[in-house]
């Protein structure tokens, strides 16, 4: 077992892979009581073809990883949240772009429903009349999810930006796919991408790392796994060009909601990404919020209103930066983003208003040490990048305006897609 205790952050962890291939962290929370235990599998929403090493490519359902999420808590009969409930626990999961998680907290003793955890995420235990069963609802649920504005707002916004890339579709699918999923498309799923050695199980917990160890050792001693497969996730070429320029659609809304979408390209190298997507964050935070004295301005000539913000996502294959608000000046809010891209792109920022928000995020996220949930995630997202989560909050700490000024080279304001969210006409 490997010891890592970093001394700034004043936080230890134990690391051991085990002979199946599982990668176990112990995150050592020193006098507290609660314990949370999550695996997480690299495959969610966007995963949709992937590759073995023979060259076997498949072409998964949209919405497969969430289908099968909600197919893992069926256990012998039994829906497995009733078992972690008697012993005093909480388990939940959740499916996103890049990944499948699944996680218990418990206060009390922690060997029970850490069985559990790793029994139930390591068997399917499915049938023909389960998988078709559950077809009705997750369509139930997608639909719900289309009546929220918001919501709807960001997925018309994704179909807008991307031609090819996963992002634009729903994580959950779609009626059609979710209708055309079968239980054989669920276990190819299931085999291809929970085997041990593709997930990593992460406990932070104020037990003893080594009785934890212990626990999850003969566990799994006691199963037998297939050999593991390697595989790969197949990409399209995203183009530059977004799918639809300027798209509206109605809802049941009492007034108009915009959304102002601007397509960048991925960047590889992710420490690369991750200080260019601060500093883009910076510079946003610098031009499009309350920090700009122009914005009292804003908010008074009713440009904008307190349902607004604006967001960036980087990933390696593609990015965005997304501009929202409430508004019946849409023409004025439109121009009002473009004005703030060009200042963005020009790369300038104070060294006041940047040491500011430098404190104001880092804070942020040495507190979020203190979260159980927040640390399992960024711990589990930042190792299947291939980077060390701690150094990710020093290249926050130390990113300099240079950087900024790198980080807006990458911005680009050619490629935007507008999406209007109206108001039904009374009829």
């Amino acid at each position: 077992m490997k010891h890592i205790i970093n001394e700034r952050y004043r936080e230890v962890y134990d690391q051991e892979i085990l002979d199946n291939g599982l990668e176990v962290i112990l995150w050592h929370k020193e006098s507290y009581e609660k314990s949370l235990f999550m695996m997480v599998t690299p495959f969610g929403a966007q995963n949709l073809v992937q590759q073995d090493e023979q060259g076997n490519i498949i072409h998964h359902p949209r919405g497969i990883a969430h289908f099968l999420e909600h197919k893992m808590f069926a256990m012998h009969g039994e829906d497995v949240m009733n078992r972690f409930s008697a012993m005093g626990a909480n388990v939940n999961a959740f499916t996103s772009y890049q990944e499948t998680a699944y996680y218990a907290s418990t206060s009390g003793d922690p060997k029970e429903p850490l069985n559990l955890l790793l029994d139930f995420v390591q068997e399917l235990d499915i049938d023909e009349a389960s998988v078709e069963k559950e077809k009705g609802i997750i369509i139930s649920e997608l639909h719900m999810y289309q009546e929220m504005s918001d919501q709807r707002l960001l997925m018309e916004t994704y179909a807008s930006l991307y031609q090819k890339h996963a992002l634009r579709y729903d994580i959950g699918g779609d009626d059609e796919s979710v209708s055309a999923t079968t239980l054989e498309h669920l276990y190819r799923c299931y085999e291809w991408n929970y085997h041990p050695s593709r997930m990593i199980l992460i406990c932070v917990s104020g037990h003893d790392s080594q009785e934890l160890l212990e626990i999850i050792r003969q566990n799994q001693a006691k199963k037998q796994f297939s050999a593991p497969l390697l595989i790969r996730s197949c990409e399209e070429t995203e183009p530059a060009q977004v799918a639809r320029s300027d798209y509206e659609f109605t809802m049941d809304v009492s007034n108009p909601k915009l959304c102002v979408a601007y397509k960048l390209c991925g960047i590889e190298e992710p420490y690369e990404r991750l200080r260019c997507e601060w500093g883009i964050r910076f510079l946003l935070d610098a031009y499009f919020s309350s920090l700009n004295p122009q914005y009292q301005n804003w908010l008074d000539e009713g440009i904008i209103n307190d349902y607004c913000g604006c967001d960036v996502d980087i990933g390696k294959d593609a990015g965005s930066i997304l501009f929202y608000s409430e508004t019946k000046k849409q023409e004025e809010f439109i121009a009002l983003c473009a004005q703030c891209m060009k200042q963005v792109r020009k790369g300038e920022i104070s060294d006041h208003l940047l040491a500011q928000l430098k404190k104001r995020y880092y804070a942020q996220s040495i507190r979020a040490m203190n979260s159980f949930d927040d640390i399992a995630i960024s711990f589990v997202r930042s190792r299947f990048l291939g980077v060390d989560y701690f150094k990710t909050l020093d290249h926050l700490y130390y990113l300099q305006a240079v950087d900024v000024a790198h980080a807006a080279a990458y911005v680009n304001d050619q490629h935007r897609s507008i999406v209007r969210l109206l108001p039904k006409k009374s009829s």
